[in-house]
């Protein structure tokens, strides 16, 4: 974390916290927090057995960025200054202001709570669980998983990324674009990746990533353990 003048930068998924409310044998409430504006923005975008509830956005000067803007900011004096001085006149507008969320970057730190069925939640891991996503919205969804299996809650340990179930990468698949002139990020390496050219010779989100940050182990695909991958 970085601080200066009492305002707080924290690295990617570092400080993610979740936190499982209550469960039953059809649903399960958890708590989201230490996440940023954007991450919520993605995951509410869910419509399907699920509700979203008690969002918040935090009044304190805080702001979470991706890991490698982090380690940018860390390592360059002269960004670090420029975000210092930004970020400081941005926290005098907010105060000042009576409509705070005209201040609000799509990093500034939030919460809130999640009510979801096993069915959605089933659909969504398949999804989120893979690291084509974005490191926030993947990070959260193996912390969930691995919280659910620690409470007892069985169905968690069958959730798995989505390309696991077709034994092949589906990264970008079904889009034509991305195709037919080159996938933005490369693929993971979880399974053999199909693109042949990508803007950016990374995969959006590591499990090194989150193994680092979070503390967790991602469970090895099949791919991964035939060619002794990770």
């Amino acid at each position: 974390m970085l601080v200066l003048n009492g305002i707080k930068v924290f690295k990617g998924v570092e400080d993610l916290q979740v936190e499982i409310l209550e469960f039953t044998d059809k649903i399960i409430k958890y708590k989201v927090s230490n996440t940023p504006i954007c991450q919520y923005d993605q995951h509410s975008r869910a419509r399907v057995g699920i509700q979203f509830l008690d969002y918040t956005v935090s009044n304190k000067p805080e702001y979470v960025v991706y890991s490698a803007l982090y380690e940018r900011i860390k390592s360059d004096t002269e960004l670090q200054n420029k975000f210092w001085a930004t970020a400081t006149k941005l926290e005098v507008l907010r105060t000042a202001s009576d409509i705070k969320d005209d201040y609000n970057l799509m990093t500034r730190n939030c919460s809130y709570v999640v009510v979801q069925d096993y069915a959605s939640l089933r659909g969504q891991m398949s999804r989120r669980l893979k690291f084509c996503e974005e490191e926030f919205i993947v990070a959260l969804h193996w912390l969930l998983r691995d919280k659910m299996i620690k409470a007892g809650i069985k169905i968690a340990e069958s959730f798995a990324p989505g390309c696991d179930s077709i034994g092949k990468c589906d990264y970008a698949s079904a889009d034509y674009l991305s195709n037919a002139f080159g996938c933005l990020f490369a693929g993971c390496g979880r399974w053999k990746n199909h693109a042949e050219y990508a803007s950016f010779n990374v995969s959006c989100t590591t499990p090194k990533m989150l193994e680092d940050q979070l503390g967790l182990e991602i469970f090895k695909s099949k791919y991964e353990i035939e060619n002794s991958i990770r």
